[in-house]
């Protein structure tokens, strides 16, 4: 699967005052990985929701974190995202969090999307529909792109 990897600095503005990562930022990071996954596949978000009236978007309708060790200020994370499995509507996006070179996850979390569309009948609702044609084949490809600005 194609997998997207960026590395994030703790900043002091992510930790707690004893310096010490404030861990709801991994599911900002988690979020930014996603993002970052579905633009090197070739997946539009942010052009698709401008031009297609009914899509919304990839909202997240569940997530879990499992945290090993804390980061602290200063630290340099890595961040590595890839689709885990594709459902009919929804996907489960895997995210592991290492630090330096120790190959041991300090934590590692998953989500799951879906395909959001509005509901014609109900524009205000959102639901879920299958994946458009290509996203699946797009997030398939085996490569690891870093995303790291």
């Amino acid at each position: 699967m194609l997998t997207a990897t960026q590395r994030f600095r703790v900043e002091w503005g992510h930790c707690d005052p004893a310096g010490i990562i404030f861990n709801p930022n991994y599911y900002i990071w988690m979020d930014s990985g996603t993002h970052a996954l579905l633009q090197v596949a070739g997946y539009d978000l942010i052009g698709n929701t401008h031009n297609d009236d009914m899509f919304r978007g990839c909202p997240l309708v569940a997530s879990n974190m499992e945290f090993k060790r804390p980061l602290y200020f200063g630290d340099v994370t890595l961040l590595t995202s890839r689709v885990q499995k594709f459902g009919n509507t929804s996907f489960v996006v895997v995210h592991e969090f290492t630090h330096g070179e120790d190959p041991k996850p300090v934590a590692s979390g998953s989500e799951v999307r879906v395909w959001g569309y509005s509901d014609p009948a109900q524009p205000h609702k959102l639901v879920a529909r299958p994946a458009p044609d290509g996203a699946r084949e797009l997030l398939s490809v085996e490569k690891t792109v870093d995303v790291t600005v």
